[in-house]
């Protein structure tokens, strides 16, 4: 089970690394992705477009490192919910945006994108709930239960 878990972690963190990494290919790009969501300006704007790509970068690569797993895919999982809130809110607006989410300018499949994410977030969930249980170190040998 834990070298299970220890792929699916490497994968998720993979995800995000990929993710964060084009963002900050072309960070005027994605900050346009943010505030086409209409949801905030500027100097907002902007600033979430340099911060959310290293939280993406860091935390997966923080959820490959066992100290760290349990809080990346917290985070990660919550920076899902949130975007695919604003998914939502963008969709019922009637907004023609791209998500920017790995870079891309294509237009968005709202419900493909929605559907994608709460893959996601029941991914993140997993992870978290079962690295919370069970640990990844070699040198644990069970639950991690209290004693």
């Amino acid at each position: 089970m834990k070298v299970f878990l220890l792929i699916l972690r490497i994968l998720f963190g993979a995800l995000f690394i990929w993710s964060g990494v084009a963002k900050l290919k072309d960070p005027i790009l994605f900050a346009e992705a943010v505030r086409n969501f209409d949801l905030v300006g500027d100097p907002i704007a902007p600033a979430l477009a340099l911060f959310i790509p290293w939280v993406e970068l860091f935390a997966g690569i923080g959820i490959m490192w066992d100290r760290f797993a349990s809080g990346s895919s917290l985070l990660l999982t919550g920076s899902v919910v949130v975007f695919t809130g604003a998914i939502a809110i963008a969709w019922a607006r009637g907004l023609d945006i791209s998500c920017g989410c790995f870079g891309g300018t294509g237009e968005i499949n709202y419900p493909v994108k929605i559907a994608e994410n709460i893959g996601l977030v029941v991914w993140g969930v997993f992870l978290f709930v079962m690295v919370r249980r069970f640990g990844l170190s070699a040198k644990s040998q069970g639950p991690n239960v209290p004693a």
